[in-house]
């Protein structure tokens, strides 16, 4: 969120460096203009976009056609690499078209960097009371605002999507929010890089990595918080754990 296509080209530019000459690169732009996500401002100049501000069902089902689209315009493509909520809305399109009667496959393989986990279409949504409790929608039970940050992180004082909601439009949970461990329902290839100091998305993206089967899942960690490694070291170990991912795609 509140970033752009241009920016994430230019923070993945020594991996994609590594990777030009044997792969083309196309990148997907949000359509809905917002902030700056924090940090961005001061290294990168706007305009900054979104797949969505909000994560109601509209505006996601909105996010994962603006993907479809996409695809059928412009690939087939061998693999997705995204970072934070793009990665979340990679994920969500594969998991609906693992649910398809004949399922179309979009991707071989999957880079996730710092990944949130996708928000769930077939979740019961949440909204407020007067009071400003939280509940399900057509339940006046009262939800923990502990299980809502859980969830939705965003929602923080702080957080990037609290001047953006109404507290009225009902928002979806992400997926695995009520159950006791996530199904391994995405079977390509992956590679999962995230930081063990992002404090707001760290556990989401050990999370996530869950949603690919292991057989096939390399996960990569540092130390350079919500955003993608420029380090040498870094570098090396992404840019390795990419070409094992790669030879398993070729394999497969």
């Amino acid at each position: 969120m509140g970033t752009s296509s241009r920016i994430f080209e230019a923070q993945l530019s020594r991996i994609k460096d590594q990777l030009e000459g044997y792969h083309d690169f196309v990148f997907l732009q949000g359509e809905v203009e917002t902030d700056p996500a924090p940090g961005i401002k001061e290294f990168y100049p706007g305009p900054y976009y979104t797949y969505f501000e909000v994560p109601t069902k509209c505006q996601v089902q909105a996010a994962l056609e603006l993907l479809e689209e996409f695809i059928e315009d412009e690939g087939p493509f061998d693999g997705v690499i995204a970072f934070s909520n793009g990665a979340a809305v990679a994920a969500s399109y594969l998991l609906q078209d693992s649910k398809r009667p004949s399922p179309q496959h979009p991707f071989k393989c999957a880079v996730f960097f710092c990944a949130s986990l996708p928000f769930d279409l077939d979740s019961i949504p949440f909204t407020t009371s007067v009071d400003g409790t939280y509940h399900l929608v057509g339940s006046a039970k009262p939800i923990s605002s502990r299980q809502i940050f859980s969830s939705m992180p965003e929602l923080k004082s702080n957080g990037i999507c609290t001047e953006k909601w109404d507290r009225k439009a009902p928002l979806l949970w992400r997926y695995g929010t009520f159950q006791d461990c996530i199904t391994a329902s995405i079977g390509i290839p992956s590679t999962h890089i995230f930081a063990t100091n992002d404090i707001t998305y760290r556990e989401q993206s050990m999370l996530s990595q869950k949603l690919f089967q292991a057989q096939n899942r390399e996960v990569v960690e540092h130390r350079e918080g919500h955003d993608i490694p420029r380090d040498r070291s870094s570098t090396a170990k992404i840019q390795r754990s990419i070409q094992n991912m790669l030879r398993a795609t070729l394999v497969g």
